[in-house]
């Protein structure tokens, strides 16, 4: 009897010491990209970027995302399916700062090397949960604030601008709407913000946000959009009331369609932050992780102004 309950006693430890473990046999080498709404183009040249250093380097890679970049919840269960087939590593853009955090770490508490790219997650969060986690991207204060100032050189150094913000706080729309109001204080109070709302991220709303702005504000000479979807919103907005090339739109984030708009005068400028470069140099962190290898807490991605002027030179 004590011989049956001893090897009992052996086989329930046995178990619960596999559950801990990652699979394939203590290692696997599956790299999984986690993006935010895959019908966004920035996601999609992220993965293309991805899925080219994968080439490079000879990762086994996978590329999945979520239907609208408010699906959170959608984008933790895709992180909770991972940690389930313990995969050797995860690179994600993270559709809020702080609501991933908690998944991510029990990822990482599994064994699975966690990146974090494009939108930064909460260091508060972090801190208070005692995870530290790589983030690979661009100094978003800083690419807005670039915004700001050419929207406020194209508007002769004074007018009245519009703010339409990413989703409230996601840290990269934070990140975006403080850049861009510390470009407009700088120049107080020749340049007026006279209306700031988010759009989430979305075209069809900020068409309905800043249709809505215009009819409040008539006298709007120049708004910024913290991302090119938005931005497109604004400009179909403007040219449904007539004022299109009345009203400076200043984007972010280098979509092939704001570059048609801007060749075409309905948009002045945009952002570019390299998404293919943040999707490729996380798949490098990742795969130099998964060999052992020392890794940065951060790997910047470079900013630039992309207006008529670069795109008819390129």
């Amino acid at each position: 009897m004590k011989l049956r309950t001893l090897i009992a006693g052996i086989a329930i430890v046995a178990l619960f010491t596999s559950c801990g473990a990652r699979d394939s046999d203590m290692g696997s080498s599956k790299v999984v990209l986690i993006m935010k709404a895959l019908s966004n183009p920035f996601f999609a040249r992220m993965a293309d970027g991805a899925k080219e250093y994968a080439e490079r380097l000879d990762v086994d890679l996978s590329v999945m995302g979520i239907d609208k970049e408010t699906d959170v919840e959608k984008q933790i269960a895709l992180v909770e399916t991972q940690i389930v087939k313990r995969v050797g590593a995860i690179v994600i853009a993270p559709a809020d700062s702080k609501a991933l955090v908690g998944v991510l770490k029990k990822a990482i508490d599994r064994g699975i090397i966690v990146i974090n790219i494009d939108n930064p997650l909460d260091k508060t969060v972090m801190a208070a949960k005692g995870v530290s986690i790589p983030f690979v991207g661009s100094d978003n204060k800083q690419g807005a604030k670039m915004a700001g100032e050419y929207l406020i050189q194209k508007l002769g150094g004074s007018g009245k601008v519009a703010l339409l913000e990413g989703i409230p706080g996601v840290i990269n729309a934070e990140l975006r709407k403080q850049g861009f109001l510390d470009a407009c204080e700088e120049v107080a109070p020749a340049v007026e913000v006279v209306a700031q709302q988010t759009a989430n991220w979305h075209t069809e709303e900020a068409y309905s946000v800043f249709s809505n702005m215009l009819t409040a504000h008539p006298e709007i000479d120049g708004v910024f959009a913290a991302n090119d979807n938005m931005a497109l919103g604004a400009v179909q907005a403007i040219k449904a009331k007539g004022l299109t090339g009345k009203i400076v739109v200043v984007g972010y984030d280098n979509l092939k369609a704001a570059q048609e708009a801007i060749l075409e005068g309905s948009m002045a400028a945009t952002i570019e932050q390299h998404p293919e470069l943040m999707g490729g140099y996380g798949v490098e962190l990742a795969k130099q992780a998964l060999d052992g290898e020392q890794i940065p807490d951060y790997r910047p991605t470079p900013l630039a102004v992309i207006d008529i002027g670069v795109l008819k030179s390129a």
